[in-house]
């Protein structure tokens, strides 16, 4: 599991590009593409993305920090919406929930090979 709390390092995550591309994409759909406003609306709004790796099973997810099992808990129960971020070998699901008066967010992105209860709850809304 990685937690990204600066827009800006969304790139240096391992994914399949075309993952990557699609992720970034709908990212900067609410700032109309720019991508000064989207990074200065993580910093101001603290929106953050958890991505669920491969290995990541319920049992290590649970030996997270307190609040990030909260956040992954308040995806699952509150989602805005989940998309599927298409991929030749291995699709991915994108989810919101929004935790903040002003629009502050925490995304949820997941292999949907994953079995853990969040990406399979979550693929079900798909």
């Amino acid at each position: 599991m990685k937690v990204i709390k600066n827009f800006n390092l969304v790139n240096e995550l391992t994914l399949p590009e075309q993952v990557k591309t699609a992720l970034h994409s709908e990212l900067i759909i609410p700032f109309d593409g720019c991508l000064d406003a989207t990074a200065d609306f993580w910093n101001e709004y603290d929106t953050f993305l958890i991505l669920l790796e491969e290995g990541d099973v319920d049992s290590s997810l649970s030996e997270a920090e307190d609040n990030i099992q909260y956040f992954i808990q308040r995806v699952i129960d509150n989602p805005e919406f989940v998309v599927l971020l298409n991929d030749d070998t291995c699709p991915y699901l994108l989810a919101l929930s929004v935790i903040t008066d002003a629009g502050g967010g925490c995304y949820l992105l997941a292999p949907l090979t994953s079995k853990t209860t969040a990406a399979t709850t979550l693929s079900k809304v798909l």
